[in-house]
């Protein structure tokens, strides 16, 4: 095995790799679940606004999971 493990980019094929057998047996939409916690690295590594991530995935997050409680919601922000 070459260069990190796991990797520590986002931007490593290896990750897609990684996310998906990790995700694979599991009941909700793994794609939606990769692009979130890509976002979610970009969120902490100040490249994406908090505020944006909760608004990027609001509806897809709702429609995977009946409800959008993630503590990501902007102040004042309305259904």
């Amino acid at each position: 095995m070459k260069g990190d493990y796991p990797p520590t980019s986002i931007d490593d094929p290896e990750w897609d790799v990684i996310a998906d057998d990790i995700l694979a047996d599991g009941e909700y939409d793994a794609d939606l679940g990769k692009r979130m916690a890509r976002d979610a690295v970009r969120v902490a590594r100040g490249d994406l606004d908090e505020a944006e991530f909760h608004r990027k995935y609001h509806e897809e997050v709702l429609a995977e999971f009946g409800e959008d409680s993630r503590s990501t919601a902007p102040e004042g922000f309305d259904e």
